[in-house]
């Protein structure tokens, strides 16, 4: 049986990385890994997959897009001194905020009024069960070093179903709904994760 988060096999709530104004403006420069957005995508897909509301609105039509408002406030110089206080060991003017996993709390608190907490891992068996409680989690890979939604757990196959937001990086280019082998998962994935909880 597969269990996770309550919209998890929801495509309208899949978002990729590779089509905000962030990623554009690095693309066009040249930048050298210009794919940052990784993690406020992962984070979108999470509170997504929970049902949070994440419409961003504008005196005008416009609609920013909610991974590229969370990756503006992460790397926002006026949060600077709130952000320094969730990891003392780093300075947040020296590295980018979206590849930071214990900022992301703060950041989906303030900017969607979210749900989350920051942990170390110590087992394969914490990611399960944070999705068969119906969590989703934010979990990021050794190599490449690259942020995913998991978002369902199947209990039969052992296997972890996540979203990746960087599609082009599959022959299908499809990056909604992948599976990995809940062990395979292990061996690759850091060792911490931001889980994300739905309103109460």
């Amino acid at each position: 049986m597969i269990v996770g988060a309550k919209f998890w096999n929801d495509r309208d709530r899949y978002y990729a990385q590779t089509n905000n104004p962030s990623e554009e403006l690095l693309r066009k420069t040249g930048a050298v890994g210009w794919l940052e957005t990784c993690g406020p995508t992962a984070a979108i897909m999470c509170l997504a997959t929970l049902g949070y509301e994440l419409t961003v609105t504008c005196p005008g039509v416009y609609r920013p897009q909610p991974e590229e408002v969370l990756s503006d406030f992460l790397n926002d110089p006026r949060n600077y001194p709130e952000l320094a206080k969730e990891r003392k060991d780093i300075t947040p003017d020296k590295l980018p905020g979206n590849r930071v996993p214990q900022y992301y709390p703060l950041a989906v608190s303030r900017v969607f009024d979210a749900k989350a907490f920051f942990t170390w891992l110590t087992d394969p068996v914490q990611l399960a069960k944070w999705l068969t409680e119906g969590r989703a989690v934010q979990i990021c890979l050794e190599k490449p070093g690259h942020y995913l939604a998991a978002v369902a757990f199947d209990d039969e196959r052992d296997e972890i179903v996540f979203n990746d937001p960087w599609p082009d990086q599959y022959k299908d280019k499809n990056g909604f709904n992948r599976r990995i082998g809940r062990m395979s998962l292990w061996e690759n994935q850091k060792k911490f994760a931001v889980v994300y909880q739905g309103r109460a």
